[in-house]
């Protein structure tokens, strides 16, 4: 029997000396088991990374609304409309400082 047919029907694994086979198989099972399981380990990495990049990017145009919101209700015109709303008018005379001697 040539090579090829021996490893195609597994008499590699049953001769006599085929510990050294079976340990050569283990060990590379145990490769591919450890492949594998980073694989996906980093897999979840980048899935958890593309969703954090995602909650920046809401968080960030959130911070942009807000912020304009905080500069419209700044404004001395919507100020003014707001104290006319609850009745409090603006005097035109400037305050003036009392000094004590």
């Amino acid at each position: 029997m040539s090579k090829i047919n021996k490893i195609i029907l597994g008499n590699f694994l049953i001769e006599e000396g085929s510990i050294k086979n079976w340990k050569f198989i283990s060990f590379l099972f145990i490769l591919a088991i450890i492949m594998i399981f980073s694989s996906h380990s980093i897999d979840k990495k980048i899935i958890l990374i593309g969703d954090l990049k995602n909650d920046i990017s809401v968080l960030e145009s959130e911070f942009i609304d807000n912020r304009k919101n905080v500069m419209n209700l700044k404004m001395e015109s919507n100020v003014l409309q707001i104290m006319k709303e609850k009745g409090i008018k603006s005097f035109n005379n400037p305050p003036f400082k009392i000094i004590i001697n």
